[in-house]
């Protein structure tokens, strides 16, 4: 599951590019780039990347990106993650939990990065109007279909008493792909798709999102304000994209906690 939510936000490269075209006015400075997702079950990792410059005169720091010293501390204890390449750095002994707080930090370009977020809880109540949804095969001559054509949306419902962020990813699971309908020439769409960050507690999701037929697992995320601020951030324009996130000190990126739970919906022909 957590392959999934990177597909998400693999937007991180943008944050990287815009980063730097902002220093393009001013003094590039050599800032770190933090990626993490934390999960309950998951063993704790951390990405760490250096910004890509438009320029080709930037000055980087002597920092080693692959040898950094990365120190986790949660539950009163402090861990030195290990380093596995391309930025990676992990602890095999720390598996996340649900309500812990977790702060990383490490010296880079001679200041100290430090970031920390929390664990929210699982999603509560999850439940689905439909579990199969039925959807005509359209070809090219068929053109769209009308809108009274069209099977009622699926509802998801859940909790959501304080107001939290919520956000939905669909994924077809199918080994291989029976598209609902002729893509032509074009390029064939990919097997999940995503609903924009929600503080309500339902969302529809309606048949002309699904692209193929098949098993659908429908994953419910509950997110933490970060995670949004940077969805929001990415569907503006570059030039006014800075860093959202607030629990990162000296550097970019995400550091964030989430959780989930899963439904499955089948659609057929």
């Amino acid at each position: 599951m957590k392959q999934v939510f990177f597909v998400i936000f693999s937007c991180l490269a943008l944050l990287s590019q815009v980063s730097c075209e902002k220093s393009e006015v001013s003094e590039f400075t050599d800032t770190p780039i933090i990626e993490a997702y934390l999960e309950p079950g998951d063993y704790l990792t951390v990405k760490v990347k250096r910004q890509i410059p438009f320029a080709g005169n930037v000055q980087y720091s002597a920092d080693d990106i692959n040898n950094l010293i990365l120190t986790v501390s949660y539950n009163g204890g402090t861990h030195l993650l290990t380093a596995l390449g391309n930025g990676v750095y992990i602890d095999s002994s720390i598996i996340v939990n649900e309500g812990e707080n977790y702060s990383v930090s490490f010296q880079f370009n001679s200041k100290f990065v430090s970031a920390y977020t929390y664990i929210p809880s699982k999603p509560q109540n999850m439940t689905q109007s439909a579990t199969e949804i039925a959807i005509a095969k359209l070809d090219t001559t068929s053109g769209p279909p009308s809108q009274g054509s069209q099977p009622d949306p699926i509802q998801i419902n859940w909790s959501n008493t304080d107001g939290s962020y919520y956000l939905i990813l669909v994924e077809n699971i199918e080994s291989v792909l029976d598209p609902i309908r002729d893509f032509g020439d074009n390029d064939p769409p990919g097997n999940l798709f995503r609903k924009s960050p929600t503080k309500l507690g339902v969302e529809e999701i309606r048949a002309m999102e699904f692209q193929y037929y098949g098993t659908h697992r429908i994953i419910l995320y509950h997110v933490l304000p970060d995670y949004a601020t940077l969805y929001d951030s990415n569907s503006t324009s570059s030039q006014n994209l800075s860093n959202p996130s607030t629990s990162i000190i000296n550097g970019y990126g995400i550091f964030t906690g989430l959780n989930s739970d899963t439904l499955y919906v089948e659609v057929t022909e």
